[in-house]
This record gives C-alpha cells, structure tokens and sequence, in this order.
C-alpha cells in the first residue's frame, strides 16, 4: 500500500486544476478502473491516507463521498472502505447459475466449501423436497465468490438421486448436472429482506446487522420433480438482480 500511496502523491503532483477532493477522487478512481486496486481492495483509512497524501482530512472524506456516489466504493462503520464489487445478476431461465454468469461478466467463479455431506433433512425441507420424512438428502453450504470475494452464502438441500457423490462437486452445480442429462426446466424464487448475523458477517466481511437479500430459489425438471432447495444470503452492496418473465 505504500507504494500505492506514492503513486496516488504522484498523481496529485501531475494534475490538472481542480479543488484537491476532485483531484484526489479522479485518482483514486483511476485506480481503481486500472485494476491497481481490485475489487474488494481496503483503502486506507481517512486518517491514515490524509497523512500519506499530506492533505487534509476534509479533502480525503470529500474525495470518497464522490466515489461512494458513483458507487466505485462502499464504505461501512466499523468495516471500512473498499473497492466495491459489483454482480448484476439475472433470475432469468436463460441465464444460467452463478458460475456461468459471473464468468460471462468476465469475473473470475469460485467456491468456498463449508459442507458437502449427506443428513437427513428438517420437516419442513423433507415435505417441499417431496421424500419421506427420514430419507437421507444432500446439504450443500458454500461461499460463492467473485474474483477471490465472498458475494453470498449459499445452502442447497438435493434429493440424494440427483446428486449421490456430493464429494465429487467442486464447481458448478448445472455443468455438472448438464453433463449427467439433469436441466433444469423451471425454477420459483422467494426474495426477502433479512439482517446478516454475527456468522454471516464473518463470512461475507460485512458488519453484523447489514441488510442482506435472501433468495429461497425451488428448481424443478420437466416432470416437475425438485432437484433442489437453495438459501442464498446475498450482500445487497453487491447483487442487483434483474427478473424477466
């Protein structure tokens, strides 16, 4: 980050007129569309970049409200500021899941497992899963992540039929599944607002207490089966979702 901040002094020295904050703010913008701070990067705080820049406290607050306004950074209490990241994700059949669209929006996919096991599921997933109160099911719970940061917290229960080696799952879901001649045919989603808990927080670095979305998403194939059940707790500072019928 030193040298980061060199390259930020360098830049105020070479730039055009303008009051100190904009300049500051054209930098830092800059910046970040250079890819010299990635997305999820943490800035230093104000204090701290003040001192580095030789500005005043008043410029550098000035200078982040501008980019928060353009929602190039998020800043959160007791968090701090970052480099946002950014998901327009698609509810849309045709879309596909998550793997697929973050790579098509040229991001980098990956996963974070928690679990991938085999349990017998709660009552209430048994009856909507349409099995046998005790029938063994599998419990998926992953981090999904967008060039290297966590964006939501997923879990999936899976009739074991459709999914007997859950071990053997280390990417996408739906590959997998296409590769094995299960499509899905029909999907019904549930958004509700919720605030993330101390566990979620930690997870998706986000203050407890941050308004998360949650996604309760049903997939059926084309003889109306449930292949799966998934709660996905998504960081509204990131997804903004798009449903087309």
């Amino acid at each position: 980050m030193n040298d980061f901040s060199a390259w930020l002094r360098q830049q105020l020295v070479q730039a055009v007129a303008a009051p100190r904050y904009i300049q500051l703010a054209t930098a830092l913008e800059a910046a970040i569309k250079q890819r010299r701070l990635a997305a999820g990067d943490f800035l230093p705080p104000e204090r701290v970049l003040a001192e580095r820049l030789a500005v005043s406290r008043v410029t550098v607050s000035k200078a982040l409200k501008l980019l928060e306004e353009k929602a190039l950074i998020s800043r959160q209490q007791g968090v701090g500021t970052r480099v946002a990241v950014y998901m327009d994700y698609s509810l849309s059949q045709e879309q596909g899941g998550f793997t697929a669209q973050i790579t098509r929006s040229g991001s980098a996919a990956s996963n974070l497992w928690l679990l991938r096991t085999r349990v017998t599921p709660p009552p209430e997933i048994a009856q909507a899963l349409n099995l046998s109160e005790h029938e063994p099911v599998v419990k998926l719970r992953r981090l999904r992540l967008a060039d290297g940061n966590p964006i939501s917290l997923e879990t999936t229960y899976i009739p074991l039929r459709f999914l007997p080696d859950p071990e053997r799952l280390e990417h996408s879901l739906y590959a997998l599944w296409q590769e094995r001649g299960i499509v899905p045919e029909g999907k019904h989603f549930l958004l509700k607002a919720i605030a993330c808990s101390d566990e979620v927080a930690g997870l998706l670095n986000v203050s407890c207490g941050a308004p998360l979305l949650l996604v309760t998403q049903t997939s059926r194939n084309a003889q109306g089966e449930v292949l799966e059940i998934s709660e996905v707790q998504c960081r509204s500072d990131v997804y903004e979702f798009e449903v087309s019928s």
